[in-house]
């Protein structure tokens, strides 16, 4: 199955989304990650930017299992889950399942309301780089890949064809 999910930072935006893509990567072998954009805060009670995304994994877990995942992930980072305010206060790391697909389609793109989450996928809003190990990207989104059995290393894939690179990757996984 093919996750889309929806990343977002405001404290120590850098820092946290890289922790949570790293996490992620690790967890899942690989995942597709759209550019990173500097947002300004809405429905939360701050002045602080943002940094927001949208990636992509393939995960055998229902949407149920992945949720719980991406909990623990956000709990790891800081976040408390149990504050009945948590939707409206600054946050380490935000992780939410947009959508599922069986076959991947980026149709899923027409339906996004949230503004933060378009500016993604504007080319005119603010990139916010962020590093992963000794690698800082900013630029183009990327195909992010995982290998333990050479000493915990990441590739980051951000040719213009990462999507189809990772895409073809993870149907021989499957």
């Amino acid at each position: 199955m093919y996750y889309v999910i929806s990343i977002g930072s405001n404290i120590q935006p850098e820092h946290h989304v890289a922790a949570a893509v790293s996490t992620l990567a690790k967890n899942f072998g690989s995942l597709y990650l759209y550019q990173r954009v500097y947002t300004q805060a809405q429905l939360v009670e701050s002045n602080h930017v943002f940094i927001n995304s949208v990636l992509v994994l393939n995960s055998p877990l229902t949407a149920t299992e992945l949720k719980t995942e991406l909990c623990h992930i956000e709990e790891s980072l800081g976040r408390d889950r149990s504050d009945p305010q948590r939707s409206v206060k600054d946050r380490s790391c935000d992780l939410d399942i947009i959508c599922h697909l069986e076959l991947w389609s980026e149709a899923w793109k027409t339906d996004l309301t949230e503004s933060y989450i378009q500016q993604v996928f504007d080319p005119a809003s603010k990139q916010a780089p962020i590093q992963l190990g000794c690698q800082l990207f900013s630029e183009r989104p990327a195909a992010i890949y995982f290998q333990a059995e050479a000493g915990d290393k990441f590739v980051v894939d951000q040719k213009p064809d990462a999507l189809i690179n990772w895409l073809e990757t993870s149907f021989l996984r499957n």
